[in-house]
């Protein structure tokens, strides 16, 4: 019997365990504090089970209002934040709230009191058409993010937007009405509210940034590991293995990063040669895919790594119906490209220090 190998994972990739998601959005009209709210129903250990609701402030942060049913520590919910980041945290009772696609009806809603002291109601009941078609959608969480804190994926499946007809909508913030904004594009020929929700929302975090060591995982005949709820494949498995593929796993929608050539084993960059390669980030479904280069050099004892994304997105052919809405909303997909990380890993003990930060990509095309 062949005696098991062992390899490092270079890289940090974890699932948030938010499952559902909805916005609210009332930019045309907003508060004098919010201008939109974004409803998440979470469920995962260690986590709990329970609502979030991310307020959308008109100083581009946000505020969380979490359900007290729930454990997220405040670098965690950071995480899954967006706009220019988390300002201020607030765990509350929910009076109501719900979330829910059953017989052909959408229900969400939630009643809570902010940190104004204003009660905050919002209700949606839609009736499903059967002719909608759900989309795929790429939300632009990491576009105005100052400082990032990882690679942010949200993958949006069974999509839409709510109809005006057979909708009801109620919204109050401090007893007074509210409209929420019409959306400009008539989806399958049927005016929308702008409202969005997502019945199976996967949410991951690519290389977390931090200090931690590498994690040492065991592989089988075939160069195959598993780590809680990630699968790894790794060739050259008999001398030094090299990382090819991570899977993050899911019930529905598991999302792939595959490196070309197979990222080197550690061991390799001892010798001084520099390493470039390719990774593609490829979520389950027709959804597209996201590519990026990785370089890694050898500097006095460390390997030096640094991941940077020259393209945006690449959504597949023949998605016209989410092309024309990604056009005439801010959901754009050329963010990514802006995102650079470098880690350093010390090749003694395996630990690691991962940043991240904003570039221009302009300036990277000129060089």
């Amino acid at each position: 019997m062949m005696k098991k190998n062992k390899a490092f994972v270079p890289f940090r990739f974890r699932l948030a365990p938010i499952k559902k998601m909805a916005m609210f959005h009332f930019h045309k009209s907003p508060d004098t504090e919010y201008e939109a709210f974004e409803l998440h129903y979470i469920n995962g250990e260690p986590y709990g089970e329970g609502y979030r609701v991310l307020a959308w402030r008109t100083d581009g942060y946000r505020d969380s209002y979490v359900q007290d049913t729930l454990s997220i520590p405040e670098n965690e919910e950071i995480l899954a934040t967006g706009g220019k980041g988390l300002k201020e945290r607030h765990p509350i009772s929910f009076e109501t709230v719900y979330f829910e696609r059953d017989e052909g009806k959408l229900k969400a809603g939630f009643d809570f009191v902010d940190k104004l002291n204003r009660r905050i109601t919002l209700d949606v009941e839609e009736s499903l058409d059967k002719d909608t078609k759900p989309l795929f959608w790429l939300p632009s969480v990491g576009k105005n993010t100052e400082d990032p804190q990882s690679l942010p994926l949200f993958f949006l499946y069974d999509f839409d937007f709510a109809r005006k007809r057979d909708t009801s909508l109620t919204f109050l913030i401090d007893g007074k009405e509210k409209e929420v904004d019409p959306f400009a594009y008539p989806k399958d020929f049927q005016s929308r509210h702008y409202v969005e929700f997502s019945t199976n929302t996967v949410v991951c975090n690519f290389n977390e940034q931090g200090r931690y060591t590498l994690n040492e995982v065991e592989l089988d005949e075939q160069g195959r590991a598993e780590n809680n709820n990630q699968t790894y494949y790794y060739e050259n498995i008999e001398s030094l293995p090299k990382l090819k593929k991570m899977i993050l796993e899911h019930e529905t929608h598991p999302v792939e990063v595959t490196f070309s050539p197979a990222f080197p084993n550690h061991e390799e960059v001892k010798d001084g040669k520099p390493h470039y390669g390719e990774l593609v980030i490829n979520p389950e479904g027709e959804s597209g895919s996201l590519k990026g280069r990785y370089n890694v050099v050898y500097n006095q004892g460390k390997a030096v790594i640094h991941l940077t994304f020259a393209e945006p997105w690449n959504s597949p052919n023949g998605m016209s119906s989410e092309k024309i809405i990604h056009s005439i909303t801010p959901n754009e997909k050329k963010w990514y490209q802006s995102y650079s990380c470098t880690q350093i890993v010390n090749l003694e003990d395996m630990d690691t220090t991962i940043k991240w930060e904003r570039v221009n990509p302009e300036r990277r095309k000129g060089n």
